[in-house]
């Protein structure tokens, strides 16, 4: 039963649209149906020596051809990544031995056994120098104190606004790497670096694009001035838009609303971004999370593989332009039509509806230009190490057909067994590593809404102001929004996902 609402709406979201927020939140999670893992030779596809060398080589042939642009998703804090830091500092008693009990009753993961080992580590972090400038400048005796309070001193000038500022940080200006003393780089200076290897067009120029949130805007552009200087990257930015934020519901199902009756929205989750990635211009376009970036020769996998998979796609645009503009215009028949029918099947796993065969030749046509005329993503797989996440299913989209998509965890019901146990059988994990085209054969954009399915939201409870919400939060990125999209997974190394996740995560090998 809809709920009746009245309020202020002073956004561009329209009472229909809050209705129907309302009412999917109403409704509650409707869990994703996976039919099966997709495993290699079942969709995935492992690349030989030989379509490595063919792939790299048509990428760097045919790339003038085509407008390219690197697209990183930044609008997040560092918050998580020293969550545990912050509740140590904030937890902080002095006394004996204060951080070896805190440490063993309270489990960190982000923590050494003792407070020696954990001050011994800190020099590994690439921010170390700055850090203890701060530190001398601020407390000249800190050598003198205990080993408890030098570290609550450490994170003090690590998170707080009166040091580093790391608490509340965007992710990407945190200092990731050290090269030298005086060159050290933030994941957003990684990301130029990449940029500059197979994002560069016809100009020499490459194009960067970060989806930032609006109080951090000052802090990019600073940074943006400065390493613009040194990067031959044309940085652009801009924001989840308003008009993409969602309602929540109290108590009793109805609109939260301020003192002045206003709606009150929060942002709608990083599904939101596939509003500005509509925004985009251009042929090609490649999706990286911000923390996800490697040092120095470390990074040399993924600056040839994001390559190999720009050449995929490549390939795969060439045939699909092609074949639609046989489909649109010459009226294919006989071996011509079943040529772009095995196409459609073995390059891009698409299912045929029932009864396809017995279609006449229109028929025909018209099904496989509506399966072929839409949005492709080539997406890099890695294997299963057990990172929280998503991964690589079949699955059934929106229309009830079985296709290729990415599912997260939260979309599957782990009460119905047969779904826990396909879950869990998957070989390979999503590490967010795209090349994606979002124009028609024409030229054309496509408008992306087409494809979400809005059924894959998520409904969750949290709390605002003390009172416990629900929420609505728009369907992911990688998944629920790009539902409908022709999708070819591709088998990545290992050695191209190295997410910083958590602060220990700068001290693995690939950002040491």
């Amino acid at each position: 039963m809809k709920k009746n609402h009245t309020g202020k709406n002073d956004l561009p979201i329209s009472n229909e649209e809050i209705q129907r927020q309302i009412d999917l939140i109403l409704k509650g999670n409707i869990p994703a149906k996976i039919i099966k893992p997709a495993i290699i030779g079942n969709g995935i596809t492992r690349l030989t020596q030989e379509d490595l060398t063919k792939y790299l080589d048509l990428f760097n042939k045919e790339k003038n051809n085509y407008t390219l642009l690197k697209f990183v998703p930044a609008s997040g804090a560092a918050t998580r990544m020293f969550k545990e830091w912050t509740f140590f500092h904030r937890n902080f008693q002095t006394g004996k031995d204060f951080y070896k009990r805190f440490i063993k009753k309270n489990k960190l993961q982000t923590f050494e056994e003792d407070a020696e080992e954990f001050l011994d580590n800190l020099p590994a972090y690439a921010f170390y120098e700055d850090l203890m400038k701060i530190i001398l400048r601020n407390n000249p005796g800190f050598h003198q104190l205990n080993e408890d309070e030098q570290v609550w001193q450490a994170l003090h000038y690590i998170l707080s606004d009166e040091g580093l500022g790391y608490q509340n940080m965007p992710k990407g200006l945190i200092l990731f790497h050290r090269y030298s003393r005086d060159d050290k780089k933030t994941a957003m200076e990684e990301h130029l670096i990449e940029a500059e290897d197979y994002a560069k067009g016809q100009n020499e120029i490459a194009e960067l694009h970060f989806s930032i949130s609006p109080q951090y805007h000052n802090k990019f552009k600073e940074t943006q001035k400065r390493l613009q200087e040194n990067y031959q990257v044309n940085i652009q930015f801009s924001y989840q838009k308003p008009s993409t934020d969602t309602i929540m519901l109290d108590e009793n199902s109805l609109p939260l609303k301020d003192e002045m009756g206003n709606y009150i929205f929060r942002p709608g989750g990083h599904g939101s971004l596939i509003e500005n990635i509509q925004d985009l211009d251009a042929d090609i376009i490649f999706i990286k999370n911000i923390d996800n970036v490697q040092k120095g020769e470390k990074k040399l996998d993924t600056l040839k593989y994001k390559k190999i998979l720009g050449g995929i796609l490549i390939e795969k645009l060439q045939k699909i332009k092609k074949y639609l503009f046989q489909l649109k215009n010459q009226k294919p028949i006989g071996d011509e039509l079943k040529e772009i029918e095995n196409f459609a099947k073995d390059a891009l796993h698409i299912q045929m509806i029932d009864g396809f065969e017995q279609l006449d030749n229109s028929g025909k046509r018209k099904y496989l230009y509506y399966k072929l005329n839409r949005p492709i993503r080539i997406a890099g797989v890695v294997k299963n190490t057990g990172e929280p996440g998503g991964g690589p299913f079949w699955a059934l989209d929106k229309n009830g057909m079985e296709s290729l998509q990415i599912i997260e965890k939260a979309q599957i019901d782990f009460s119905d067994q047969n779904q826990k146990q396909i879950f869990e059988n998957s070989t390979h994990f999503n590490p967010v590593d795209l090349a994606i085209s979002i124009k028609d054969f024409e030229g054309n954009k496509f408008n992306l809404s087409e494809f979400v399915n809005e059924n894959a939201g998520f409904i969750t409870e949290k709390s605002y102001k003390g009172s416990p919400v629900k929420v609505y939060e728009r369907p992911g990125l990688w998944n629920g929004a790009m539902d409908a999209w022709n999708t070819v997974f591709v088998e990545v190394p290992l050695s191209t996902f190295s997410p910083v996740k958590i602060v220990n995560d700068l001290l693995k090998p690939a950002h040491q």
